[in-house]
C-alpha cells in the first residue's frame, strides 16, 4: 500500500498503475455503493495491472494480489446492493474472466525450485528477517508486516509462496502465528563430534590373554 490514496478523478492509465491494488481496495471501501465514475476507473485500473502482470511479470504474488482484489471488491459491494442502471453484474462478469486468466497464469508458475523462489520480490528481506530471529522462536507475522512494509494480503501471498517452495514453516503458538526458516534457509546444525573411546586397556587385556 502506498502513502497516497487512490485517485478516482484521473483516467490516466500510467498514474493509475503507479498506485497499488490495496490502495484501490481501501478507496472503494469508503463508498456506500458503486458510482459510475468509481466503477469505470476501478475497471481501468484492474485491467491495467492485470495486463502488465500477465505479459511482463513472473511474479506469482502480483498475480494473486490482483486476483484477490477482484474477489474482495465484489464481496464488499455485492451486485444486489448496487444501482441497477450501472449494470454492475455485467462488469463483474468481465472481471471474473480476467481473474480466471490471472489464476491460469499463476498455476503455470506454481512449481519453482527453492533457489529460484528465494530470488523473488521481498524474498531476500523475508530471509534476512528470519535469519535475525531466534531460530527456535521464529518470528511473528505481525512483526513481518512492519519489517517488510507489506499489506496483510501481500504478506500472506509471500508466505504462501515461500512455504510452497519449502523455505519456511508456519506454526500457531497460542493465538500467534509464527514463521520459521526451513529447507535451504534453515541454518545447518553444528555437527557433534563424539569423543573417541579409550580402548587401550581392553587391548592390553586381550594381548595378555593371547600371550
Amino acid at each position: 500500500m502506498s502513502d497516497r490514496p487512490f485517485d478516482f478523478s484521473t483516467d490516466d492509465p500510467e498514474r493509475m498503475v503507479e498506485s497499488q491494488p490495496e490502495d484501490l481496495f481501501q478507496a472503494v471501501r469508503t463508498l456506500s455503493c458503486w458510482n459510475q465514475r468509481a466503477l469505470a476507473i476501478a475497471e481501468l485500473a484492474i485491467f491495467g495491472w492485470a495486463s502488465i502482470a500477465l505479459t511482463q511479470s513472473r511474479d506469482r504474488e502480483k498475480l494473486a494480489e490482483i486476483h484477490a482484489l477482484i474477489q474482495r471488491l465484489q464481496v464488499i459491494h455485492p451486485v444486489e446492493n448496487q444501482p441497477p442502471e450501472l449494470e454492475v453484474a455485467t462488469r463483474y462478469l468481465r472481471w471474473d474472466g480476467m481473474a480466471q486468466l490471472l489464476e491460469t497464469r499463476a498455476h503455470s508458475l506454481d512449481y519453482h525450485r527453492p533457489e529460484e523462489v528465494e530470488q523473488r520480490t521481498h524474498m531476500p528481506a523475508l530471509k534476512q528477517a528470519l535469519a535475525a530471529a531466534d531460530p527456535t522462536q521464529g518470528i511473528r507475522t505481525q512483526e513481518l508486516l512492519g519489517k517488510l512494509d507489506l499489506s496483510k494480503a501481500r504478506l500472506s501471498q509471500l508466505l504462501t509462496l515461500a512455504e510452497a517452495a519449502g523455505l519456511i514453516e508456519r506454526m500457531k503458538q497460542g493465538r500467534e502465528l509464527r514463521v520459521f526458516a526451513a529447507g535451504i534457509w534453515r541454518e545447518p546444525k553444528p555437527v557433534e563430534t563424539k569423543p573417541k573411546s579409550n580402548n587401550w586397556r581392553g587391548a592390553n587385556c586381550l594381548s595378555r590373554k593371547a600371550a
